[in-house]
């Protein structure tokens, strides 16, 4: 009676939550009366089934999609690398700790502005978003590694397994459900700081484009729908990962 109970508020909150919000921007909207300041939600809802239907949006979302994708996997690459050299050797960690720290002060909106005297309009969001989410991954995976059980790490070791059967079928099973929600919270966050970087830096056939496009004309609903799309992708891909990390947590 109780799981049901639990697995039934594990339903309706959420829910209950979004129509909240829903709900106050519809009041708001009613109470401005402008959609050139606020877009009632059946604007929005109309600006959003539009863009379904634009192949321009879709060609936007893809190279978006793209250099997100490409950004996240040089910066989850050289995070794990880092945070196994942080582990495993001795001084690794006072090296890496000030890389990692200068990075994670970097200026966002200054980066992009120098990048794009180096760069140009398409590497310089892929650069900056790489920098801006490395130090995240970083601490994820750090965290992973040292939260590792030692006693099954030793036994596997006095049973006779080396160190490359230790990291492969001890350590990693372990750490794959922190590292599964670290990718889905990765990508989304990646995806946005691409988005707001593309903004930044102008980049053609983007979904940032989109966006100055339609602050350019006054397009608020269109912005608005932009917005809701980019939330719902990136909430698709953090449920995605987490329901893997739920999965992979059965490695015992």
């Amino acid at each position: 009676m109780k799981g049901k109970l639990e697995r039934t508020l594990n339903l309706i909150l959420p829910i209950a939550t979004v129509l909240t919000v829903i709900l106050a921007w519809a009041i708001a909207a009613k109470s401005i009366d402008s959609e050139y300041i606020l877009p009632s939600v059946s604007k929005t809802v109309e600006e959003f089934l539009a863009l379904l239907k634009s192949m321009e949006f879709y060609r936007s979302f893809a190279l978006t999609l793209f250099r997100s994708l490409i950004a996240f996997i040089f910066s989850f690459a050289l995070a794990f690398a880092l945070a196994t050299l942080s582990v495993k050797l001795k001084y690794a960690r006072k090296i890496i700790s000030p890389i990692i720290s200068i990075t994670r002060a970097l200026p966002t909106i200054a980066i992009v502005l120098l990048l794009l005297f180096w760069t140009n309009s398409k590497i310089a969001p892929i650069i900056v978003t790489m920098l801006v989410v490395l130090p995240t991954l970083f601490t994820h995976i750090e965290t992973a590694f040292l939260s590792l059980d030692k006693t099954v790490i030793e036994a596997g070791r006095v049973d006779g397994a080396n160190e490359k059967n230790v990291f492969f079928k001890i350590e990693l099973p372990q750490m794959l459900p922190a590292v599964y929600t670290g990718i889905g919270s990765g990508i989304s966050l990646n995806f946005k700081l691409m988005v707001a970087a593309e903004v930044i830096a102008q980049t053609a056939h983007s979904i940032g484009y989109m966006l100055n496009t339609s602050k350019a004309y006054f397009e608020i609903g269109e912005m608005l729908a932009l917005v809701c799309f980019s939330v719902i992708f990136g909430m698709l891909v953090e449920w995605l990962f987490n329901h893997l990390s739920k999965k992979a947590s059965n490695w015992k």
